[in-house]
């Protein structure tokens, strides 16, 4: 009805729970196909030695890249899951973000162990890596994108880069730290290995990579701000 030209209005309809969930899937399409990308990529790198880092040498003996290819592109490059992270929750919010995450994990698990069961990877532990390494990379990976939702959410606003710089410095710092600290448990059933001394420059050199990328992602994300805008209710990071 119409009183002095004022149209009322009743409260708005609530959403049907199907139309959510095929809003929410169709949301997540494009967020779960850039960390999958992101992940794949880091798979197929995974034994590619970062040469173009043998200035590392340099600074200390031990930091050769070539040296138990400690450090390989597919290392290098995993931060650029952080990006794809922000990015998305830019645009969505952290909750549709965590589900893209949770849903790319579980389709690259099940690759890997398709691939395993069909002989397209004769044996994950000769072809890829140690099951150690794996599980403690992935579980790494993981808590780092958890990290990185978690403080662009909370920081996001203005001033704009605020929140991916940080979220994507303190995500890699926590998968660095976490994947060490992993493995050595695995594999040696202690932590006293990521304690020692010449765990520290490698410590240090992969920090010190995280921040540059966490720095080095500004410049992307600068220029898709007019591109990816955030939804209502997300502000303005």
């Amino acid at each position: 009805m119409l009183d002095r030209g004022v149209e009322r209005r009743g409260p708005p309809k609530p959403v049907a729970p199907i139309a959510l969930v095929v809003s929410t899937v169709g949301r997540m399409i494009l967020p779960v196909i850039g960390l999958v990308g992101a992940i794949g990529l880091v798979w197929y790198l995974r034994a590619v030695p970062a040469r173009d880092f043998h200035f590392l040498t340099q600074i200390d003996p031990t930091l050769d890249p070539m040296a138990d290819h400690w450090l390989t592109w597919g290392l290098v490059l995993s931060p650029l899951s952080f990006f794809v992270v922000n990015l998305i929750n830019r645009r969505y919010g952290p909750a549709l973000t965590l589900y893209a995450v949770m849903v790319s994990w579980i389709i690259v698990c099940s690759g890997l162990y398709w691939a395993s069961v069909h002989s397209v990877i004769a044996s994950l532990e000769s072809d890829v890596a140690s099951l150690n390494a794996l599980v403690s990379f992935g579980v790494a990976l993981f808590v780092g994108q958890i990290f990185c939702i978690y403080f662009f959410d909370w920081l996001r606003g203005i001033p704009w880069w605020k929140a991916p710089l940080v979220a994507a410095l303190v995500a890699g710092l926590a998968t660095t730290f976490a994947f060490h600290i992993l493995y050595f448990r695995l594999e040696q059933g202690t932590f006293g290995g990521v304690w020692s001394g010449d765990i520290w420059p490698r410590l240090f050199a992969l920090s010190a990579l995280q921040l540059v990328w966490a720095i080095g992602q500004l410049l992307p994300t600068a220029a898709l701000r007019r591109v990816i805008r955030p939804l209502s209710g997300f502000g303005g990071a």
